[in-house]
This record gives C-alpha cells, structure tokens and sequence, in this order.
C-alpha cells in the first residue's frame, strides 16, 4: 500500500473513535480509521466477524450507548476504515522520509516544495507552543505491509488492558484475564472452558461470572479482595449513587442471579496459587486480614480449569509515550496517563487523547471524550470558532462530569489492598514471562547494583521487559518491585521506554518486495 494522507486519523475503534468519527464526519472532515480488529467497536463490544451469526447479542442495556454509536457510523462509506492494522509509530514529519514511494517501492527525492514545508512543520516550539508542528505521520503495519500515513490531526484512543497479577501458577494455560475471557462470551459466544474461579477487585468479575452462567458455563467461586463493608462506600455518595441507579440495580440482579445458581461471592480473600499438571486444575485463594496482609493459613482449594483475574486496568499509553507526550501517574484511575487540555489535545500539538488513555472511566465516559475531543480537533483546524466549539460540546462535557464522579467512586471501590502484588508472588514466580524471568532474581540484581533506580536500567542489567509484550505484562509489577526495593513510589520508578515499533513487526513486513526464494539450507 503506498503513503497518503488524510485530515484526522482516528487510532482505535473503540467507543471514544466511533465518537470522534460521528463529530467529525459531520462536520465534512475526512476521517481514517485504524485498528487491530476485523471490525469496529473495540474490546467492549467485541463484534463477531461478519460471516458469523450471533443472536441475541449483547442485549444488557449497559452496551446500549456503545452500540448506538457503533451503528451510527458503522457503514458510513466515507469513513475510511483500516481494520487488522497497527500503527507502530507517531512521527514528526521529516525532510529524511518521503511521503511516497516511486513504482519500484524505493524511497524517491522529496521536492524542494515538501521539503520546504516538512522543515517548517518539525520547527522547534516557542515558549508558548505545543510541541510539535501540527501534523503527524503515522508507521502503520497492516495487511499488505508497512506504510505510512500522514494526517493533519490525530485522535489517540488506544483503550486499555488487564493490570497483570502475578502469582505462583499464573503462566499455567487456563488462567486468563476476566476480560479475556469476556471477549469470548462477547464475540462468538463461546465458553472456553468449563469451570471457572473468577478472582480479582474489578466489579466486570460480577459481569463475567453472569455472562458465564448465561452462556452454560460453570462458575465455581467469585473472589474480590475487598471486605464486604467497602461495598457500603457507595452509601457516602448518595447523589452519584441515585444518578447511576441503573447501573447498581443491574449489579444487585447479577448478585440475586449467581446467589440463585449456588455461586458463592466470597470478599476479603485473593487468589494465591493455581495448581495443575499441564493445565489449570484447581485454584487456591486465601484470606486478606483487615491490614491488607495474606493470612496464608486461611486457604480455601476450588476445582477448575480457568482462572479469570481482573485487577482494574491500565492505559495503552506506548504510543502517546512514544510520540513524546507529557504522562502523569494516577494508579488505580489506569496508571500512565496522558496530560491533556480542556480540549483533550496532548502537550503535543494537534495530537488529541481519549478513553482511557485519560483515565479508566469507563465506556459511556469515553464516548464523551470522544465527542469532546472531536470538538477540539474541529477548532484546532479551524473549522469551528472558539464560541461555536464550547457550545457544541457543553453536554458532553455535562454528561463527562457526572459520568467520572461515579467512576471515581468505583475506582475507590475496585482498589486491591496496598502491597497485594508484592504479597502475591513469592522469590520463584515468573515475573517477565517472555524471557523467564524470576521475581528473586530480579531481586538479587537490585541487591547487587544499587544505581539501579528505574524500569530501564533493570531492563539493560536483566532483559526483564524485553520480550514480545514489550513491558506489558510485567511493566506494572517490575516497577512496584524496584520502587519496594528502593523505598520509593511506581511513579518514581517510571515504565519501560516506548520507541517505534511500539509492537512487533515482521521484518517481512518491512520489506516492500516480499522474499520468495526458498530459504537455503544450513
């Protein structure tokens, strides 16, 4: 596929994309759409592919927002949709870098013209300027290869993932993500698996386990760290609570549900252990004391053979870090999160956010962003005067704020105990999964090198975060282990460095003439 251009590039299909892309196509500007799915509406929604017939899906009312705006845009033909893509990169426009290739894929002169207005566009900022020039080229691998794509203005809505836990027997297959294992239900409702011990922080467990029941499934327990009285939390916002009352009253159904089938809903306890030959057998969870700690001698054994963990989130914030954008540190609200203005634009010009790399607020939260940051990137463009913008987006921005009061209640609510993640592994339990990394040996190299203050340097002196996930899955853990040897915060520590390509590529991919010769022989 050779280079183009567009005015806005949209990165992720999600809730807050589908938003934006609405906004702006009504406003006449040309959207391109990008994301890692065969098809629109992110994790949320999880559509199943087109040749597949799902009935009955996703009838709860909580996906009833999302959905309208998936329709809403869905088979709009003037959105450019890019499906199984990933963009890999955001870049400054560069003199060095052509925006097209010439007919044999080789990288042509530039015109004194481009380079002329690829200088001005990567010209320092002044004291009172965002970073940056205004527009972006973006490195994007998709199904005919890499290419890249240079847009005006990009909107960042990458969503988010599962913060990881790490405990004795969490590589064993069959322990999954709680979402992960939605995704399935969601998708082509398929269970894979038979019985499932669900155990986390994260209220989605209630929403999974019913889901799972609904689907056939077995669920043996529902576990949450939380002793039962922090569920009454909610009681000191009774303004918050009566605005999402939909949202409890759903909660207490699920709750009568999984009381009618036999499923024990269990608090102040947290998964220690899982335990099988080849695969999951059994899970082991033990009791939290009042002061947060494991109390190891309280244990309770369950029979199953998928373990689903769900911890809260973290922000997809690899590309926003990339690109060089300011990051601030809110745990519980999705870790690393982008710095923004009113207008969701980055402290990179032109170069918006929203969803949850914000903060994990939540889906009908995110469709707001969306449209708020749709806004800002009208004004920013010059489509909409200042007045004009503030007008369009003052319900949204009504909406937002009732919408993170109540998510800031929920994130007080789904916080684990302090130190959970420390207490849960012990010196043997595989911290960097792609290059087999204990949590001991980590331990012995802080002990042995004292400058070591980082997620970096541990990365240079161990390989821990090197491998295919790139960080993902031991990020999080890796920097609560330095900042506890250290006597330090997370935050302090700070995440592994993102640099382009922020996921792996095929170096196939980066060849424009695919290698076809046979490979010789050794």
């Amino acid at each position: 596929m050779s280079d183009a251009t567009c005015d806005v590039a949209i990165i992720g299909a999600g809730p807050s994309g589908l938003a934006a892309a609405a906004v702006l196509r009504e406003h006449g500007v040309g959207v391109t759409v990008i994301d890692e799915q065969p098809r629109a509406g992110g994790q949320i929604l999880r559509q199943p592919p087109k040749n597949f017939s799902v009935a009955h899906w996703l009838p709860a009312k909580l996906y009833d927002r999302v959905k309208a705006a998936l329709h809403a845009v869905s088979e709009q033909q003037d959105i450019d949709w890019r499906f199984q893509s990933t963009v890999l990169g955001i870049l400054r426009p560069s003199a060095y870098r052509t925006l097209r290739a010439d007919a044999s894929g080789a990288a042509g002169p530039e015109s004194a013209a481009v380079r002329s207005h690829m200088e001005r566009q990567t010209s320092v900022a002044g004291p009172d300027q965002k970073l940056g020039g205004g527009a972006h080229e973006l490195w994007i691998q998709g199904p005919s290869g890499c290419y890249l794509l240079r847009a005006n203005a990009v909107l960042l809505a990458p969503g988010c993932y599962e913060r990881p836990l790490a405990f004795p027997g969490w590589t064993l297959p069959g322990v999954m993500g709680a979402g992960a294992i939605q995704g399935f239900v969601k998708s082509q409702q398929f269970v894979p698996g038979n019985r499932f011990v669900l155990a986390g922080s994260h209220p989605l467990q209630l929403v999974v386990a019913d889901q799972l029941l609904t689907a056939g499934a077995q669920v043996a327990a529902v576990v949450f760290t939380q002793r039962k009285q922090q569920a009454l939390r909610m009681l000191r916002h009774p303004f918050v609570a009566l605005r999402h009352h939909r949202q409890l009253l759903e909660t207490s159904h699920i709750l009568r549900r999984l009381r009618r089938a036999g499923v024990p809903v269990i608090f102040g306890h947290t998964i220690v252990r899982a335990d099988g030959a080849h695969a999951v057998e059994k899970a082991t969870i033990a009791e939290i004391n009042p002061s947060g700690t494991i109390d190891h001698h309280k244990t309770h054994v369950f029979e199953c053979d998928r373990i689903g963990v769900c911890h809260g989130f973290l922000a997809s914030s690899e590309l926003a870090r990339q690109a060089g954008a300011d990051m601030h540190w809110k745990d519980h609200a999705g870790g690393w999160l982008a710095r923004h203005d009113d207008w969701l634009e980055s402290s990179i010009k032109n170069l918006f956010v929203a969803g949850e790399i914000t903060s994990v607020d939540g889906a009908d939260a995110a469709l707001e962003k969306g449209r708020i940051a749709a806004v800002g990137i009208l004004r920013s463009l010059g489509r909409l005067d200042d007045n004009r913008a503030r007008s369009l987006a003052s319900n949204a921005r009504k909406r937002l704020s009732h919408l993170q009061r109540f998510a800031a209640v929920l994130q007080q609510l789904a916080q684990p105990p302090a130190g959970l993640a420390l207490q849960t592994m012990s010196d043997d339990t595989l911290l960097c999964r792609c290059e087999s990394i204990q949590r001991g040996e980590l331990q012995r190299a802080l002990a042995d090198n004292k400058h070591v203050l980082s997620a970096d340097a541990a990365k240079l002196l161990t390989r821990v975060g090197m491998g295919l996930c790139q960080g993902r899955l031991c990020g999080d853990n890796v920097a609560r282990v330095i900042a506890d040897a250290r006597g330090v915060q997370p935050d302090e520590v700070g995440p592994f460095q993102a640099q382009a390509p922020v996921k792996p590529v095929p170096l196939a991919a980066l060849t424009r003439e695919r290698i076809t010769s046979p490979r010789p022989r050794m």
